[in-house]
């Protein structure tokens, strides 16, 4: 799912939440726009595109309706009975590809009516793919002296076409990790899974890159015995931030320098940034040995802190005391990052309910459940503030 695909779901699940009814509004909503091809400067119309118009909710889902552009490249889809506590997006598939317009509820009714949807066409080639951003958390140590690592990079393309790969065998885009770790599996990103594997040490990536930034997640764990997290830095970054568990360590290498910490579920957080960060750099995490069961973080927490930087949701400082930290979105209070994480659950559970284990199927609704109530109790302080 792409980076309109998951703001989609996260703003269906914030609507879904605010308003448990699925009353209906007052008449027909109407999703009309334009599909142009994005060439260099110029946007041209695609003439007989086949768009779908998609409702999004937490109660229901689903296409609900499609038709064929003009010569213009216009098109238009009457919902006669919207529902007021969904979205809807319209898509199409070019070149093999799968393109969203940006989401919209149904009350904006103006923005329903004037949705613009670019596809591009696609290439092998182009300029490098970049990383514009580089989000590594590291957490304490578990029980048996290992740490889990949530590697976080968002992917620029320069290019005015869909970068993909050659052949079956071939990667749009790949990136070093550090030697040693284990356990490395895909994480809920803008990347399917499926089209990312583990070569060697490094990561590749199959999927399709559209002109702009799209996300690839990946966690892993850092084995026993390692006391140093070399991070190799394979390729240019225009900025590098670790977020660490860690309140002795140091943390060293390409210009990095500790910032604001961050302060998650009543945690202090230390963070170290750089930018613009050549490529053939390094930096190395101390790490600690073994910790205690009453001072690790749970991994879903691991996952809202990645989501926070990754979002670029850790804005308002906190003034108090003798110093100030930054106040990122606790998954106890922030809309947003609880909404983060219900998307991030449906996404990797939603539709597949036959093939799961009955108690993981469990273990998913029951935490789904919980943080549904904890996004209530946010928005009703919200409202009452």
């Amino acid at each position: 799912m792409g980076s309109s695909g998951r703001s989609l779901r996260v703003a269906a699940v914030l609507c879904g939440v605010a308003s448990a009814a699925l009353a209906q509004t007052g008449g027909p909503l109407v999703l009309a726009g334009r599909v142009v091809r994005v060439s260099g400067s110029d946007s041209l119309p695609v003439a007989g595109a086949f768009v779908v118009g998609h409702h999004v909710g937490t109660q229901r889902q689903g296409p609900v309706d499609s038709v064929r552009t003009d010569a213009a490249g216009r098109f238009r889809i009457v919902v006669a009975r919207p529902d007021s506590a969904g979205m809807y997006v319209v898509s199409l598939r070019y070149q093999g590809i799968g393109y969203f317009a940006p989401p919209v509820e149904s009350s904006d009714r103006a923005g329903a009516a004037a949705m613009l949807l670019a596809a591009y066409d696609t290439s092998t080639s182009g300029p490098p793919l970049s990383l514009a951003m580089r989000h590594i958390v590291v957490t304490a140590a578990e029980r048996d002296g290992s740490h889990r690592v949530m590697d976080i990079l968002q992917v620029h393309n320069d290019g005015t076409t869909t970068r993909v790969v050659a052949d079956s065998t071939a990667a749009t885009w790949r990136v070093r990790l550090p030697a040693g770790i284990v356990e490395v599996e895909p994480g809920e990103g803008e990347v399917s899974p499926a089209a990312v594997r583990l070569d060697g040490e490094q990561l590749a990536v199959a999927a399709p890159f559209p002109p702009g930034d799209k996300q690839v997640v990946v966690a892993y764990v850092v084995p026993r015995g390692i006391r140093t997290l070399r991070v190799p830095v394979d390729q240019p970054t225009a900025r590098l931030e670790f977020l660490v568990e860690l309140s002795g360590v140091e943390v060293s290498g390409a210009g990095i320098r500790e910032v604001e910490s961050m302060v998650l579920e009543g945690r202090t957080l230390r963070r170290f940034t750089a930018e613009h960060v050549a490529a053939g750099a390094e930096v190395t995490v101390e790490l600690e040995a073994a910790g205690g069961a009453g001072r690790r973080f749970t991994w879903i927490v691991v996952v809202a802190a990645g989501a926070a930087l990754a979002a670029g949701l850790v804005l308002g400082v906190r003034r108090g005391g003798a110093g100030r930290s930054f106040a990122a979105p606790v998954p106890g209070s922030d809309p947003e990052v609880l909404a983060t994480m219900i998307a991030a659950l449906d996404e990797r559970f939603e539709g597949r309910e036959a093939g799961t284990p009955a108690d993981e199927w469990l273990r998913y609704t029951s935490r789904r459940a919980e943080l549904t109530e904890r996004l209530r109790a946010a928005l009703a302080r919200g409202v009452s503030a």
